[in-house]
């Protein structure tokens, strides 16, 4: 049984809440103990590293052997590699590529998207092919007649990093192309990395579409609808937040807008974390994070778990806020900053700064779970200036 409160004063407000409802199902799409987080937009060499620092603060914590995170570390650095090489320069979409990775139960999953040509199509498609019906062994020699001669390391076609992704992973290369125009199609390619436990047990076919590549391709698509540039689903600690920071950081070019987008970010992702505090370690700072971007705003929407008995406590703090003028909104957060003894000094602080820097009331969304605990999810937006 959920509780919204807007400001639909308009058809944008709609769209807002739209995304407030989507931070749920997003969330529940990842268990306690896994992970999710989808990047699209322009790549650079500094928001790869972002990214891969991102990946790698999740990986670290989940992946337990050395051997497992070296395996997913060269298929993340190949994928972002890949992205840029086989991404045509000359295509309208340039700019438009994806990234994913995603944790589910004992297994790693590796999704990476990119613009391509319809020529460059026709000349990947039976290498990847030819890289699949081979065994390990035969993967072995390919390796090294690719060492020598070259043979498949021409720019649409899958050279020597796709052949390791192949060895490294043990599994068959998934891919697929959707059709975009007479010209282009988006070239979609995955990889399955198998942890610890599923190491050491019979390889069984593919439990449920969560496993599948149209899961994400549909997962991309949704993200692509609401045009979302960043989505992390997972636990949210001093690192992730640094590192999703710093990717969007490196998206935005410097201005008045970027600079209030960041320190929103900050506030949110912060909160995420301050109010999972208390719960049971399984859910603990436990949240979602995305960024879109709609109109002339930039759009931020988080979501977490909350004790249940703080939802009348934090809906009217919140509408509190939101009643405020500026005047009123500068003189509580001075009077806030200069109260050592309120117990409560940063959590009103943070909304209160959400509010000053959107100028813009702020969204809210709770959903009950049970007795316990609700989901809370909170919205801003910030009109982009040129």
């Amino acid at each position: 049984m959920g509780d919204i409160f807007d400001f639909m004063e308009n058809e944008f407000d709609k769209i807002n809440i739209n995304l407030v409802e989507l931070a749920y199902k997003l969330f529940t799409r990842v268990k306690d103990s896994d992970f999710e987080y989808i990047y699209r937009g322009g790549f650079s060499q500094n928001i790869s590293k972002k990214l891969i620092s991102l990946a790698e603060t999740n990986v670290k914590k989940s992946a337990g052997r050395t051997a497992l995170k070296n395996k997913i570390y060269f298929v993340m650095v190949e994928g972002l590699q890949n992205i840029t090489k086989h991404e045509d320069d000359k295509n309208d979409e340039k700019g438009s590529g994806m990234f994913a990775i995603q944790k589910q139960k004992d297994k790693f999953y590796i999704t990476t998207g990119n613009v391509i040509t319809k020529e460059n199509e026709k000349t990947l498609k039976p290498k990847l092919d030819q890289i699949n019906i081979l065994e390990r062994d035969q993967l072995n020699k390919l390796k090294k007649e690719v060492l020598v001669g070259g043979e498949l390391s021409d720019k649409g076609g899958a050279g020597l990093g796709l052949i390791e992704m192949a060895r490294k992973s043990g599994k068959k290369l998934v891919y697929d192309f959707t059709d975009l125009n007479e010209k282009a199609s988006f070239f979609y390619f995955r990889t399955e990395i198998q942890g610890e436990r599923s190491l050491y047990q019979e390889s069984a076919p593919s439990i449920g579409k969560a496993e599948s590549i149209e899961d994400v391709k549909e997962l991309h698509q949704r993200l692509d609808e609401e045009n979302i540039l960043i989505n992390f689903n997972g636990k949210f600690n001093r690192e992730n937040i640094l590192s999703i920071l710093g990717v969007i950081k490196g998206q935005m070019s410097v201005s008045s807008t970027s600079k209030k987008v960041y320190n929103i970010m900050v506030e949110m992702l912060q909160n995420i974390s301050k109010h999972t505090n208390n719960h049971e370690e399984t859910i603990k700072n436990r949240g979602i994070f995305f960024l879109s971007k709609k109109g002339d705003r930039f759009i931020l929407t988080s979501g977490n778990y909350i004790n249940a008995e703080d939802i009348e406590i934090l809906k009217g703090k919140i509408n509190d806020i939101n009643a405020m003028s500026d005047s009123e909104l500068y003189d509580q957060y001075n009077n806030i900053l200069l109260d050592i003894t309120a117990s409560d000094k940063k959590t009103g602080l943070g909304l209160i700064d959400i509010r000053i820097k959107s100028n813009n009331k702020i969204v809210y969304y709770f959903k009950e779970i049970d007795n316990n605990f609700a989901f809370f999810a909170m919205q801003a937006s910030v009109k982009i200036k040129e």
